[in-house]
């Protein structure tokens, strides 16, 4: 007899975000954890015609972005072993759920509530906060291939039963997601390619960006 893998019911559960490709939902079980669970393909069907194609065509570019992620996190942790301030979200794997394979990742919380993505009103109190993750973001040497303002979240993140700081956080968007990996190439290609992802951020929210100083300034 066949014992049946238990499921994460997250059907009879109102999404808290939806991206393009993914439905984030919180974990059932855990207020410190998201489950992040790709969209079925009918449900994408607003994405561009070029990217849909490519889908049908090459079904593994569905989960490139669950790779690359992994890849990137797992890079990250391996090349600094002692205690260290993660400016990406922690990843926890992956479980089944009945609406599909879901990643579990590390909750960005502001009260009972997710976390306040990056937007134009952005307050003197957080400018320091997000200068603080873009300046680890470069000493890290992360690849940010995707950092959109939806991307950048402002919370607090609980480790242990204890709720740390209110800071500011990359939840999505991390790994060398382009087709052609010029960030992976090294440091220097990576810090150029950062420096092209924060200017369009600040193009998004009404920033300006010091690309000498490498850090965001109110207009």
């Amino acid at each position: 007899m066949t014992n049946a893998i238990p499921l994460l019911h997250l059907s009879d559960q109102t999404p808290i975000a939806e991206g393009s490709q993914r439905i984030v939902y919180r974990h059932p079980y855990d207020d410190t954890k998201l489950i992040k669970v790709l969209k079925p393909i009918p449900d994408t069907a607003r994405r561009a015609r070029l990217a849909a194609l490519t889908e049908q065509l090459f079904p593994s570019v569905r989960t490139r972005w669950a790779r690359k992620e992994y890849q990137e996190y797992l890079r990250l942790m391996l090349n600094n072993q002692t205690a260290f301030r993660l400016p990406i979200t922690h990843m926890y794997g992956f479980a089944q759920t009945d609406i599909g394979l879901g990643c579990i990742t590390q909750a960005v919380a502001s009260g009972t509530a997710l976390g306040t993505p990056l937007n134009k009103d952005i307050t003197p109190t957080d400018l320091p906060l997000l200068n603080d993750t873009i300046t680890r973001l470069y000493d890290y040497d992360i690849r940010a291939g995707d950092m959109t303002p939806r991307n950048v979240v402002f919370g607090h993140r609980t480790t242990h039963g204890l709720q740390g700081p209110r800071e500011c956080v990359l939840v999505d968007g991390f790994g060398d997601i382009h087709a052609i990996p010029v960030r992976s190439l090294g440091r220097w290609f990576n810090h150029k390619g950062l420096d092209d992802s924060c200017k369009r951020l600040a193009s998004r929210t009404g920033l300006r960006w010091d690309a000498k100083q490498r850090q965001f300034h109110l207009t």
